[in-house]
């Protein structure tokens, strides 16, 4: 739903000025654009908590595979299967970690590059317009300016 400018601030004249309603309508699509990007980083920030969850276990479960090695090397008696066990999980993890690290770096790669194309969109946007205006630039003569001097507000 498209908000027109006078919509918020008033039916003033000024206000109604097409350049300005333009303005407003480009601000509010990047601010929009800007919404969406914030939910794209918002997924980063999840798979990037996830990882860091699953780097939490895989250190425990090294803790555990050494303290199983340890045993076994004092001569006490340690389960094979456990061991096994253990280095299946931790080989799990280890994979699981490349997994996300990739999505993470892919994720970010597409989010800067979108942030960047939209700024640069925006910009070309109003550069064209700012453009625009000073071709049609209005000149003022002499004649019409009067100079004042300026008051001292004390």
């Amino acid at each position: 739903m498209a908000i027109k400018f006078s919509d918020i601030f008033g039916t003033n004249d000024i206000m109604n000025n097409p350049k300005l309603e333009e303005l407003f309508n480009k601000t509010r699509d990047m601010a929009e654009t800007v919404s969406k990007k914030s939910a794209e980083h918002l997924e980063i920030s999840r798979k990037k908590v996830e990882c860091l969850d699953a780097k939490t276990k895989l250190a425990r479960l090294y803790e555990k595979f050494g303290e199983l090695q340890y045993d076994l090397y004092i001569g006490e008696p340690v389960e094979q299967s456990e061991l096994d066990e253990i280095a299946d999980r931790i080989a799990l993890l280890k994979e699981k970690i490349d997994t996300l690290t990739a999505e993470i770096d892919e994720a970010k790669a597409q989010f800067n590059e979108a942030v960047t194309t939209a700024t640069k969109k925006t910009r070309d946007a109003f550069q064209k317009e700012f453009d625009k205006i000073n071709k049609n630039e209005v000149t003022v003569s002499a004649d019409e300016v009067e100079v004042t001097e300026a008051n001292n507000p004390e």
